[in-house]
């Protein structure tokens, strides 16, 4: 069967735990339990359903490794984490029933562009740039199109390894 929404259920009290840890050692994003934040990212581009824990939005690369040095503690080890940037796979890839790691919303810079050898600079794991702001530099500067191998416009940089 599909997996889809059926009821309104309760964060579990490990992840609870876990978000105000994620407070207590310095986590500078945002930390969203609430349903409603859960329920705009239960879907992506498929026709999955996967209501999660909780939603976390990092600021910065800080936040990212104090989410992943938290869960490599013991008492947080089944914590269940899923990387996000524009949420258009297909096949249920960013959904999870653990806690999305939404890097779209503050990784989404590019520091330096350098048009005569064809590249960008953006900070080190900040990846979540769309599209439609590739779009916008490309027009700027004369640069290759990446909409043709992102998906669509809100493909994210970060999902081509692994599609999002």
């Amino acid at each position: 069967m599909i997996p889809r929404l059926t009821d309104i259920t309760p964060v579990q009290s490990l992840y609870l735990a876990f978000i105000d840890a994620l407070k207590a050692a310095g986590f500078e994003g945002e930390l969203n339990p609430d349903y409603a934040n859960r329920t705009v990212l239960a879907t992506d581009n498929s026709i999955y359903q996967v209501l999660p824990q909780a939603v976390v939005y990092p600021k910065h690369t800080a936040d990212l490794q104090c989410v992943t040095t938290l869960t490599s503690k013991p008492e947080w080890r089944s914590i269940v984490l899923s990387p996000r940037g524009g949420g258009t796979g297909t096949n249920a890839q960013s959904l999870t029933e653990g806690i999305i790691v939404d890097l779209s919303r503050h990784m989404n810079r590019v520091l330096e562009i350098n048009p005569n050898e064809g590249w960008a600079r953006c900070p080190k794991l900040n990846r979540c740039l769309t599209g439609y702001d590739l779009a916008h530099i490309r027009d700027d500067k004369g640069l290759f199109n990446l909409n043709n191998i992102l998906c669509g416009s809100e493909g994210t940089l970060g999902s081509l390894p692994r599609p999002d």
